[in-house]
This record gives C-alpha cells, sequence and structure tokens, in this order.
C-alpha cells in the first residue's frame, strides 16, 4: 500500500505558480486545466463536436496528446479523437477540434463495455453477438485483430453482470458478476497482456462503483445500503476492506481519480451538491485530504490527466 502526500498549493505562498496541470474531461467532451500546484481553474475548452459517449481515454504523456474513443449518436460508428494538448494550452481555443479516424466496429455487436485503451493504436471492447457469448475484440489502428471468447475461456456468462472495468496501468480487466443461487458476487482479474486468469474471488459484495489503480496497487469501490443508510466500501482488487463510510461529502464513487507519479499520490476531483474540491486518497486507511478549488471547473467525469507543457 502507499501512504499518499498532497500535491496540493501551499495557502501561505501566494507567489506559487503552476508548472503543471490536472486537465479533466465531462461526459460531452468539454475540458477544463486545473493549476496542480495553485488547484486554480486555468481555462476551459469545449468540443465543436457534440459526442453521445466517451468511452475511453489514452494519454502519450511523451507527446503531450490525448485520444479518446467516442460516438456521436446510435447510428454512427466509433471513432478515435485526438487532441494536442500542448496546442491547446497555447492558444486556449474556447472551442477545440479534434483529428479523427474510424474504427471499424461490427455494429451488429452489443456492447457491454467501454473502451479499454493499451495505447492510441490498440484497444479492446467486450461485446457480445448473441446474448450468450461474451467476446472481447482487440483492435489495433482502427481495424479487428483478435477475438476471444470470455464465455468458454473463463465460464464468463452473460448474467447478472454487476460491473466491467479496465485498469489501464496494470492492464488489468475487472469482472464482477451476481453468484448463481447465491448472494455473492464472483470478482474476475485478468491480465490483458497474457489473457490469463491471475485472480478470483467472493470478498466484494457491494454495488460497483468504479477502480483505480497504478501499475503496482489497484482498488475498488462499491456501496451498500443498510438500515435506510448508504455505506461507501474501499476495497484493494482482493476485495479486501480498507474503510467503509457513511458520509455522502465524502464519497468516490463519482469522482474522477488520477495517478500522480510525480507525488506518488492518488488524487481525484469530486464535484455534487454543496461539493466541488480535490484532493488526495490515502490507500491504507481511506481517508481523504480534502482541498478547495478556486473557480469553476464545472461537473467532470473522465480521468485526472496530468500535463506538463514543454
Amino acid at each position: 500500500m502507499i501512504l499518499m502526500g498532497c500535491s496540493g498549493s501551499d495557502d501561505g505562498n501566494s507567489e506559487t505558480v503552476d508548472s503543471r496541470y490536472k486537465v479533466l474531461f465531462n461526459y460531452e467532451g468539454d475540458l477544463v486545466f486545473i493549476g496542480d500546484q495553485t488547484n486554480k481553474v486555468i481555462f476551459e475548452s469545449f468540443s465543436i463536436d457534440y459526442y453521445l459517449s466517451i468511452l475511453g481515454y489514452y494519454h502519450d504523456t511523451s507527446t503531450n496528446s490525448l485520444y479518446f474513443i467516442a460516438r456521436s449518436d446510435f447510428y454512427s460508428g466509433f471513432k478515435l479523437h485526438h487532441i494536442n494538448l500542448q496546442e491547446l494550452f497555447e492558444t486556449r481555443d474556447y472551442y477545440y477540434s479534434v483529428t479523427s479516424v474510424d474504427i471499424n466496429y461490427n455494429s451488429d455487436d452489443y456492447l457491454m463495455s467501454g473502451a479499454m485503451m493499451e495505447s492510441e493504436n490498440r484497444y479492446h471492447f467486450i461485446v457480445t453477438e448473441d446474448d450468450y457469448n461474451i467476446l472481447l475484440k482487440t483492435y489495433e489502428n482502427g481495424s479487428l485483430v483478435e477475438t476471444h471468447n470470455l464465455t468458454t475461456t473463463f465460464d464468463f456468462v452473460n448474467f447478472g453482470v454487476e460491473g466491467i472495468d479496465y485498469l489501464q496501468d496494470s492492464n488489468k480487466l475487472v469482472f464482477i458478476q451476481d453468484v448463481f443461487n447465491s448472494s455473492s458476487k464472483k470478482t474476475s482479474i485478468i491480465d490483458l497482456s497474457t489473457l490469463n486468469l491471475i485472480g478470483q474471488h467472493t470478498n466484494f459484495n457491494y454495488n460497483y462503483f468504479g477502480s483505480f489503480g497504478n501499475e503496482q496497487d489497484q482498488f475498488l469501490i462499491g456501496r451498500r445500503e443498510s438500515g435506510f443508510e448508504v455505506y461507501e466500501y474501499l476495497t484493494d482488487i482482493q476485495g479486501n476492506t480498507i474503510s467503509n463510510n457513511t458520509d455522502s461529502y465524502s464519497f468516490i464513487g463519482r469522482a474522477s481519480i488520477g495517478y500522480d507519479s510525480n507525488d506518488n499520490a492518488f488524487e481525484y476531483f469530486a464535484e455534487g451538491d454543496a461539493r466541488e474540491e480535490v484532493g488526495t486518497i490515502n490507500t491504507t486507511t481511506g481517508e481523504l485530504i480534502k482541498e478547495g478549488i478556486d473557480g469553476e471547473p464545472h461537473s467532470r467525469n473522465s480521468p485526472i490527466f496530468y500535463f506538463t507543457p514543454n
């Protein structure tokens, strides 16, 4: 486990200048730059295009390029979009545009997951073609290159699927589903680099609300109602409880989360009723170290991406 430090601003130093920024998106593709040191909203930029849904992201820090997969409506296909964060930061355009390429996705496939992006050139979708078999389809440069049947390989059935998520830094697929004729849920963990089942347990028996992690450590978030009170649970990837919490103002199940490798910290952005904050998650105790935001970042739902200008 990692005890997190915080990379926020020093209230006693009014001369703090940002050298790095947090970048976040909303569902429609609008984005915001927030100073990593000052927690100040620097500027927002709005998408020229409309997106029905954004399915996955990949940030290439070496080129300051951010890629995302999206579609504009139920009838058009998926596209891979590219933003040059360095150029946008320099121009600070009110509206930004993207470069896009088509993905040869089969419109007859019923999509069950987001896009799991290993890189800008390689990504996966989980689909079903017949409402029974669950398939992992891998694409490279917009074309299908591999299909794996997860039903025949791992006995994943298309029944009671509670959660499908992708941990990008460790390249792990998390698959949570109900256990037939039981109140338990089974969590399966697959290494997508080798397509091996590397873990399976029934310790995580909550409504699934998300995951986050880096290459070494991964965590799950769940909720459960008991006695008219909602509990949020933070566990490790094996379902071992780190914390449970009933304070809705400290819930992180809907938060944007990112791993700050400079500070060795998992940071979050949360926005909601009477709440707009950034902070750090102590993954040993589940405690949040909260900080305010200077400005109006508005609602965001993507992971946190860290951008350092050239």
